[in-house]
């Protein structure tokens, strides 16, 4: 295990008490630096020495930080799941048997706060025995990343860069990149009762935390700081021991690197800090050593900002952009900086995106043919489709993979059951994946490698609509995430509904009109039905056939309409998308 974590001022201990989940051995498949990267990935217990302040690290995605109180403990970033959480629950004991008084989130995304229940329970938070404390804006992070908007093509595309569609392996997945591992079993969430805006300081069972939002990788990120201690818990600002994900392969709203690094500015470089936890990534010893962690990662976020900015303005296109704005070498050999999560070049092209749009200020691709007519222009252009798949397969006997598989995708784009041309794509992409040490760009090479050459399996697929964080949810939010199957062809005139949640006391109307879905808060007078149902059936109602779900919760004595009937339910209902099964393909396009 790599030394350099203890720093100057050593002051921490590493206990190993774990295996090591994720892939360390050395392969031909897989970069050199990967495997080095999964070897510090063991997994046990830092301690900083003398402070209280421990790190249960290497079992799962995220390390859980545990501060030892006078009267009870505080934790913060339970993993990913329960049964992670069980196993770090373990170690935990180990430590301490005092009763657990906080919890903190240090942001929405579910491997800070799905593994929760291991620890705590609901009726703990509601009685106020355990502070759950959270940004403002946690819970409604998670519904609209979870139930609303754009949820279920982004739970498709993390089974592809987080890799759980494949094995670990040398062929497979090597490791998380921030962590040894990344796969949910049980997600659990308890909601907070203490919310966080731009400053909350407290002081729990007689440690005093000043907890700052620091928006970075996470718009509602938190971080924590003891002064008594003179330990930063940086949460996911500082992101591991690599280069921070600018922007997420698996699709995320902007990331605004201004807002990341002046976050670090505002919050964590002027701490006095001798001691940095990480929330991924191993604690850092020394206040000159945790100065000069934040200062390179500050000035590595503002360079890829700055110059990307800078050749911008002299009007360079994001393909141009990838291969000017590389990092100087003093802050590309920095050990917190390596590429096995984020990554310059397609940050790069988010910055290009986040700043200036899609439009390339070229008039020609203002209204372009539409990609798969594009790609039969070019197969007529080079000869037909014989002629390209031995183009692309002589670039692949070439060595040069990735314009073989930008040519043979003409193929599969224009007829996806051409099977030869998938092998190939696929065999392309397969040697790309095992050449790069960034684990989401390594695990959407070979996942959609396995897609093209029917070798995936579906069955591994992340559930992000865990029951237990479903039940977490006001039944208006679930509700209301039906404003995204409307469908417009089948929604002509104007209809409404109205749905009593019995068990939450909450009263949603559903407006249909124009092509969309308005919720309020309060029953529309013309409704067509109003039904008065429990929580758990809203949840079958939105996410399975809802008007079975009705009538079957009507026959159990769950349901009651005090308008209209299951017959309106059904003429309501029938304006909108039924749930699909059915996986979407995204390497044949």
């Amino acid at each position: 295990m790599g030394q350099y974590w203890l720093g100057a001022a050593e002051g921490v201990t590493f206990t190993p008490s774990g295996e090591n989940t994720a892939f360390t051995d050395f392969a031909e498949t897989v970069p050199a630096e990967m495997t080095e990267h999964s070897r510090t990935m063991d997994a046990g217990v830092f301690e900083i020495i003398g402070k209280g302040v421990f790190q249960i690290f290497g079992y799962a995605l995220s390390a859980l930080t545990v501060v030892v109180g006078d009267d009870g403990l505080i934790l913060i970033d339970p993993p990913e799941d329960v049964e992670k959480g069980k196993r770090q629950l373990v170690e935990l004991r180990k430590i301490s048997d005092l009763p657990i008084k906080a919890i903190l989130y240090s942001h929405w995304h579910t491997d800070h706060n799905a593994g929760v229940k291991a620890f705590i329970t609901q009726e703990q938070a509601d009685s106020g025995e355990v502070l759950v404390i959270a940004h403002r804006d946690f819970m409604a992070n998670i519904i609209a990343n979870s139930i609303s908007g754009d949820g279920p093509i982004i739970a498709v595309r993390a089974d592809y860069s987080l890799g759980s569609l494949l094995e670990v392996g040398a062929e497979g997945r090597v490791n998380g990149g921030l962590g040894p591992d990344f796969i949910m079993e049980t997600m659990s969430l308890v909601t907070p009762n203490t919310l966080v805006d731009d400053r909350l300081e407290l002081t729990v069972a007689g440690v005093r935390m000043e907890i700052f939002w620091a928006p970075s990788e996470a718009i509602d990120e938190i971080v924590t700081w003891f002064p008594d201690l003179g330990v930063l818990q940086s949460a996911e600002v500082i992101q591991g021991e690599s280069f921070p994900n600018l922007h997420s392969i698996r699709g995320s709203r902007y990331r605004d690197p201004q807002a990341w690094f002046k976050s670090i500015d505002k919050n964590l470089r002027p701490l006095p800090a001798d001691f940095m936890v990480p929330s991924h990534g191993r604690p850092l010893a020394g206040r000159t050593e945790v100065a000069k962690v934040l200062t390179d990662y500050r000035d590595a976020i503002s360079y890829v900002y700055d110059q990307t900015l800078r050749h911008i303005n002299k009007g360079f296109l994001p393909d141009d952009l990838v291969e000017k704005v590389v990092l100087p070498e003093t802050l590309s050999s920095s050990e917190w900086l390596g590429d096995f999560y984020g990554g310059v070049p397609h940050s790069v092209r988010q910055i290009y995106f986040g700043e200036l749009g899609w439009f390339n200020a070229d008039p020609t691709t203002l209204a372009p043919l539409n990609i798969r007519v594009s790609s039969q222009h070019y197969i007529d252009l080079i000869g037909g489709r014989e002629a390209v798949q031995e183009a692309a397969q002589a670039a692949a006997d070439a060595g040069d993979h990735q314009w073989a598989a930008e040519l043979i995708s003409h193929l599969v784009r224009t007829d996806p059951t051409d099977q030869p041309a998938r092998l190939l794509k696929a065999s392309a992409l397969r040697t790309l994946g095992y050449g790069t040490p960034n684990s989401n760009w390594r695990n959407f090479y070979l996942t959609a490698a396995r897609e093209l050459d029917g070798t995936i399996d579906y069955s591994l697929a992340i559930q992000i609509n865990a029951p237990d964080q479903i039940a977490a949810m006001p039944g208006s939010a679930l509700l209301e995430s039906l404003r995204f199957r409307v469908d417009p062809e089948k929604a002509a005139g104007i209809v409404s509904a109205g749905v009593h949640v019995a068990d939450t006391g909450e009263n949603v109307g559903l407006i249909l009109r124009n092509g969309i879905l308005e919720a309020t808060t309060s029953i529309p007078q013309d409704a067509s039905f109003v039904v008065s149902v429990p929580k758990q059936v809203v949840a079958g109602m939105v996410f399975l056939d809802p008007v079975a779900v009705l009538g079957k919760a009507v026959e159990g004595g769950a349901a009651s309409f005090t308008a209209g009937g299951i017959d309106e339910a059904a003429a309501f209902f029938a304006h909108f998308d039924t749930r699909s099964e059915e996986k979407i393909a995204l390497a044949d396009r």
